[in-house]
């Protein structure tokens, strides 16, 4: 049975870019994501507790670079799933089905603000974009 959760926000508190402008050899790219904790959260617009998970994402160029961002994510459950959420938290476990969706949003936001950064700092895109191919005219 799907888990009913919503994203409510999602808010970076850490952007750091590191580039050495000296740097000649081959580039290697490795990313890492990772919920960092998860703890109880008191909106003051909701009366519903919520979940405040933290997140990490790391984009590490070796000796040419690395990106990293953090923040936090506001999701909203049931009392049910946020109860089993949070005691599942206290043995660093999560059910893949919230860890899912959890990573997922932290892959789509953090991408999009690196892409940014990337660009910026001119350094290579950690995902291929799309690319228009042309196929020679049929005779």
């Amino acid at each position: 049975m799907a888990k009913e959760m919503r994203l409510l926000g999602f808010n970076f508190t850490k952007m750091s870019v590191e580039k050495n402008p000296e740097f000649q050899g081959k580039i290697e790219i490795n990313s890492k994501m990772d919920v960092a904790d998860i703890e109880k959260h008191k909106p003051t617009i909701l009366k519903q507790d919520t979940a405040k998970i933290k997140f990490s994402f790391t984009i590490d160029y070796k000796e040419l670079g690395k990106i990293e961002l953090e923040g936090f994510m506001i999701w909203l459950f049931d009392k049910k799933t946020l109860k089993e959420v949070l005691e599942n938290w206290n043995k660093k476990d999560l059910e893949q089905e919230i860890r899912t969706q959890v990573l997922n949003a932290v892959l789509q936001k953090c991408s999009l603000q690196a892409l940014k950064l990337e660009e910026q700092f001119n350094l290579p895109l950690h995902m291929q974009m799309p690319s228009v191919k042309v196929d020679p005219p049929s005779e």
